[in-house]
């Protein structure tokens, strides 16, 4: 008899840690993150083989220090969308840097998550810095949805113009010219060396121009009645980065590797 109960107060206990867990779990509250979709590595990103998420960003809400707090969702938006969604509430927060956004001042803007510089691409060798005026008539691969203020003008051109060819993500850009279909493409250093280091350009060349075309930070933009949400990522952000999780999680996600992107080793 002791024993049986016994046994029925280990199991009772062992509902009410379960319970208590539950409990806990819905209590915590959900974040909403739109994703410029399909997202562009190593920031953020869909992986096909794990069915969900992936990059930098997720590595950083994931952390010990934001991981208890809320529970992240993350949904389907693009660039110009976000702020509309952030606007109406619809959302809570996305990645983007303050000089990307329409209207900033009616967002709160966390602290840098990261620095963004852009390069040139192609797949013959720079011989001297990439300048605009020097390149009319070419055409450069880009990110559709995407504002490239450097380059705008020239693709707003009736004549002596650069052709804009947008596609739908970076990988898409870089098959495109390697392919021939465009001169050119600018994205950004990390997305780049985690796109075209990919084996899937085993037989392509990549060059990066030698100078930068444009340099800004990205930052968490929220909603402006979420003061406590921006204290939280702000604090977990100053100990991601100090800590070196920042630069390991970059590692994982983009490589190591530096450009120029010669063809794999025994490829013609």
């Amino acid at each position: 008899m002791f024993k049986f109960r016994l046994k029925v107060l280990c199991f009772l206990l062992c509902l009410a840690v379960l319970e208590c867990s539950a409990n806990t779990q819905d209590n915590i509250p959900t974040v909403r993150f739109a994703v410029n979709t399909p997202g562009a590595p190593p920031y953020l990103y869909y992986d096909e083989i794990t069915k969900r998420y992936e990059g930098i960003v997720v590595d950083f809400f994931n952390s010990n220090e934001l991981s208890h707090q809320f529970r992240l969702v993350y949904l389907d938006s693009n660039r110009a969308r976000s702020e509309d969604l952030l606007k109406s509430s619809s959302i809570d927060l996305f990645l983007s840097s303050e000089s990307w956004i329409n209207k900033p001042n009616n967002f709160l803007f966390s602290e840098e998550f990261i620095k963004h510089e852009s390069y040139i691409y192609s797949t013959t060798n720079f011989q001297k810095p990439f300048v605009p005026e020097e390149n009319l008539s070419s055409s450069i691969c880009t990110r559709y949805g995407f504002t490239y203020p450097v380059l705008q003008p020239f693709f707003e051109r009736k004549e002596d113009n650069i052709q804009r060819i947008d596609s739908s993500s970076q990988f898409t850009m870089a098959m495109m010219m390697s392919k021939g279909r465009c001169d050119f493409a600018i994205m950004n250093e990390h997305n780049a060396r985690a796109v075209m280091f990919n084996q899937t350009f085993c037989s392509s060349e990549f060059f990066q121009s030698t100078n930068v075309i444009s340099q800004v930070s990205l930052a968490f933009v929220i909603r402006p009645d979420l003061t406590s949400l921006k204290n939280k990522i702000d604090i977990a952000l100053h100990h991601f980065i100090k800590s070196g999780q920042r630069q390991l999680s970059l590692e994982r996600h983009s490589g190591v590797n530096q450009f120029p992107k010669l063809k794999c080793q025994g490829v013609q």
